[in-house]
């Protein structure tokens, strides 16, 4: 079996020291700080936090406290009524300038999101792509969409879920503040602290009026949801914690987006494209299904339940996963996985416990990997991360639907 290693220059360590050279007023020693006011603070508590990739101690968040986020959300105010007299076409490129100097920064960007949240190297980069693609079309297309309009009255408020990082909170920063307002985000809690502190350090070079703060959500949500000087929240996560900020926002009357998760399944009759299935079988897995847009489960016309696991079954087989900076030759590329380890332990063994419940209630294990068919460094390494690796894996499958009538058509089916 074939000795699989660290690739040399992706350590975290590594990654860190040039997160420090490229942003040293935005990293301090073994820790990060918070952006408020225009400047770098070394403030907050910084929190413990470990590597979902092999449980290694990494940077954790400053936390805040209640009044220091207050004080943060009040001074992204004041930074916020002077940019919205910025003329469109200085806020243009300024952006434009922060973009270059993040496209610079991309492959850095990308390591860190693999050591903080365990995406593969292909997904970390397409994640920060995601970012830097769309914010370059709303340069293009900005001026229609703000003609005869005006900024809001106060700072957009970002709360996102730890999962995009680049894509959907530093997306949103960027165009909120082309747009004519300043912007407001607090880290996600379980990952993504040091990709966020180094990406808003190259832009606020630039000037772009940022903020970026950490904390738990329980100290930090009176003011970043309820404070009065909040222009718009802008919420994107999980439907347990967006059903907090409702209500304050209901009370103060803020303008707000509530983007909530909706995992949905497939249905699957009257229907021939096995091949188009079966490589959306394969897509699904990607990240191992920690996004919205997974489809966790497939519902089956009875008729077509054979030729469906036939399609199914060999796509589910074909996934890779396992450690996302292990190779075999120090000169070998990073590995092209489908998934790397879950975001935490709890996550792993809720998955794990999810799947005991499914079979002990009648479903029917359809395909089980084994843990020596993912990627590890070493002993320890595989070790760390076995009920993370090898529960995603796993697929069950209940008795398939039988139609009582014609059933609609999914667009695009056969």
């Amino acid at each position: 079996m074939t000795t699989l290693r660290l690739k040399p220059g992706t350590a975290w360590a590594e990654a860190h020291a040039r997160a420090l050279a490229a942003a040293p007023e935005a990293f301090h020693d073994h820790r990060v700080l918070n952006l408020h006011g225009g400047r770098w603070h070394r403030d907050g508590v910084p929190v413990p936090a470990t590597t979902p990739v092999d449980g290694r101690p990494i940077t954790g968040p400053p936390a805040l406290d209640a009044d220091a986020a207050r004080g943060a959300v009040r001074a992204a105010l004041d930074q916020h009524r002077a940019w919205r007299h910025v003329p469109l076409a200085e806020r243009r490129a300024r952006v434009a300038a922060a973009l270059d100097e993040l496209s610079a920064h991309r492959d850095l960007l990308a390591l860190l999101l693999v050591w903080e949240i365990g995406k593969p190297w292909r997904a970390a980069r397409a994640d920060v792509d995601r970012c830097l693609d769309g914010v370059r079309w709303y340069l293009g297309e900005i001026d229609g969409m703000v003609e005869g309009r005006s900024p809001l009255p106060g700072p957009v408020s970002n709360i996102a879920s730890w999962n995009y990082p680049m894509s959907v909170l530093m997306h949103a920063m960027l165009v909120q503040v082309l747009a004519g307002n300043a912007a407001v985000a607090k880290t996600p809690t379980d990952g993504g602290t040091a990709c966020l502190t180094l990406a808003c350090a190259l832009a606020a070079r630039h000037g772009l009026p940022l903020t970026l703060v950490s904390g738990s959500g329980s100290a930090l949500s009176p003011a970043l949801v309820g404070d009065p000087a909040v222009g718009c929240v802008n919420f994107v996560g999980g439907r347990g914690a967006g059903g907090r900020p409702p209500p304050a926002l209901a009370a103060t009357r803020t303008r707000h987006i509530l983007e909530q998760e909706g995992l949905n399944c497939w249905g699957v009759w009257e229907f021939s494209d096995w091949d188009l299935l079966a490589a959306q079988a394969r897509k699904a897995f990607e990240y191992g299904k920690q996004r919205c847009t997974a489809y966790p489960r497939y519902v089956v016309q009875r008729d077509l339940f054979d030729a469906f696991l036939a399609a199914y079954l060999p796509a589910v087989r074909s996934i890779s996963f396992g450690h996302p900076l292990a190779v075999a030759d120090p000169g070998d590329d990073l590995p092209d996985l489908d998934f790397g380890p879950l975001i935490n332990d709890a996550k792993a063994k809720e998955l794990a416990g999810t799947i005991s419940d499914a079979v002990a209630r009648g479903g029917i294990p359809l395909h089980r990997a084994r843990l020596s068919d993912g990627r590890s460094c070493s002993a320890t390494d595989r070790a760390a991360n076995r009920v993370r690796s090898i529960s995603m894996r796993r697929s069950t499958a209940r008795v398939p639907w039988t139609p009582r009538a014609p059933a609609p058509r999914r667009p695009g089916t056969r």
